[in-house]
């Protein structure tokens, strides 16, 4: 069952533990080419729930697995009476393995396939399933001209497990990537998704596990976590007796001439995140500011360090830098 980006799992898996949770899927009896189906069914249903009006798919297919998708989920579209093409990026007599098997049956089913070409015209909704999880070094040629095309047709785009030119594992773009509106990604979150430059170039995002047990993460560490309001750790509760002084004294020090804001920004964070003191090192021109922006902190006018000392001494956080310039 996909998931909308407000369901997203927590866990976060580096590109080569998504290729090891894969095998493990086909290991337990799943076959690669039944796998492929599930993600393009995923994507299918993901795309006609975001366009419902659409009519018309073109997509970009590289040689790979990314591949394989995108010509199986050429095959739904043509099944559902879509106008369909799929330019080849990535020559298909070189594809191998269950992506060979997906051109087969694209082919079968009557789908247009032809060579890509800068004159291309891109048509409807256009699908990136040019490049997965494996790319590691820059977008080369031809692949970098069809994402160029892809990011100017002005269409809706949708992106394949990942936007092709986007590295899984830290969300750079390898040269450039593909700007999508909506990606559909399977088995595992990558890092990439959410890191770097993926704002710019992931859309929406959809999740499906493709039908994965629990068992099938079983022993695969976690490389890392989203955090959201479900999961992240509260604060203990406070006693009804308790006081300020309870709770720590935080004293920030900062807001030079010209930078007072920031400062003050980072008063509030503390006050917020439950310091039970909290003391503010500013410029004498900005302690006006402060007390009527955060009239909860206790403002201090300071020119030299020498004024902080005694004031050192009695907190237990110190925070430095905020609007301190480089003077």
């Amino acid at each position: 069952m996909p998931h909308t980006k407000d369901e997203l799992p927590d866990a976060l898996y580096a590109a080569a533990q998504v290729r090891e949770l894969d095998a493990r899927l086909i290991a337990a009896g799943t076959p690669g080419f039944e796998l492929m189906q599930r993600a393009a069914y995923a994507c299918w249903r993901a795309l006609v729930r975001r366009w419902p009006s659409a009519t018309e798919l073109t997509v970009l297919a590289g040689r790979g697995n990314n591949a394989g998708d995108g010509y199986l989920l050429a095959v739904l579209a043509q099944r559902a009476g879509w106008a369909v093409r799929v330019l080849a990026v990535g020559e298909p007599q070189r594809l191998q393995g269950d992506a060979a098997l997906a051109h087969a049956e694209a082919l079968a089913e009557g789908v247009a396939v032809q060579g890509w070409s800068a004159q291309a015209e891109l048509r409807g909704v256009v699908l990136d399933a040019l490049l997965g999880t494996g790319l590691s070094g820059e977008v080369r040629q031809p692949y970098a001209a069809a994402i160029a095309a892809i990011n100017a047709c002005g269409l809706p785009v949708v992106a394949v497990d990942i936007p092709s030119g986007l590295c899984a594992d830290n969300g750079r773009e390898l040269g450039l990537a593909v700007r999508a509106d909506l990606t559909v990604t399977f088995i595992g979150l990558k890092p990439g998704l959410f890191t770097g430059d993926a704002a710019d170039c992931v859309g929406e995002l959809v999740f499906s596990g493709l039908q994965a047990t629990p068992e099938t993460y079983r022993d695969i560490p976690v490389a890392a976590c989203r955090l959201n309001a479900t999961n992240l750790p509260r604060l203990p509760a406070r006693a009804p007796t308790s006081h300020k002084g309870r709770f720590g004294h935080v004293l920030l020090i900062g807001g030079d001439h010209g930078f007072g804001g920031a400062i003050l920004l980072s008063t509030e964070t503390a006050l917020r995140s439950g310091a039970g003191m909290v003391s503010l090192a500013t410029r004498p021109e900005h302690v006006p500011a402060a007390l009527t922006r955060v009239p909860e902190a206790m403002a201090l006018g300071a020119s030299s360090a020498n004024q902080l000392m005694g004031l050192l001494e009695k907190v237990s956080v110190l925070v430095v830098g905020p609007g301190l310039g480089q003077a």
